[in-house]
């Protein structure tokens, strides 16, 4: 396997704070499938962060949602531009599907990363 193709844990949000911070930035970009808030960091790596409320079904469908967030990042990481701190919230009455949600990432992420550098 790969070692640029891991998802270690300097790669995510993990405490309150951090999560905070990116809530607090306001900056965002949505489509169809995702909602991505964003905010810029001073690392070569962007940091990803999940948010995957009840509202979007039960637990398997939330666990299944994680699952291909996390994937779509992790194999993804080469495309995404640098520097952000971000978190991925599903679009209310979006179904989980793979390719979309991998497609959805590399653009909203491009697209909100414009809206940082403005």
């Amino acid at each position: 396997m790969s070692n640029s193709l891991t998802f270690p844990k300097s790669l995510r949000l993990r405490t309150p704070e951090e999560f905070s911070a990116v809530y607090a930035s306001g900056v965002f970009a949505a489509d169809k499938v995702l909602v991505i808030n964003l905010k810029a960091n001073r690392k070569n790596s962007s940091r990803m962060g999940l948010s995957i409320p009840k509202k979007t079904g039960n637990s398997p469908v939330r666990n299944q949602w994680k699952r291909y967030c996390r994937e779509a990042f992790r194999t993804q990481q080469n495309k995404l531009p640098r520097g952000i701190d971000f978190i991925i919230r599903p679009r209310k009455g979006a179904i989980a599907n793979a390719g979309s949600i991998r497609k959805s990432l590399v653009n909203l992420l491009e697209r909100g990363k414009k809206k940082l550098e403005q």
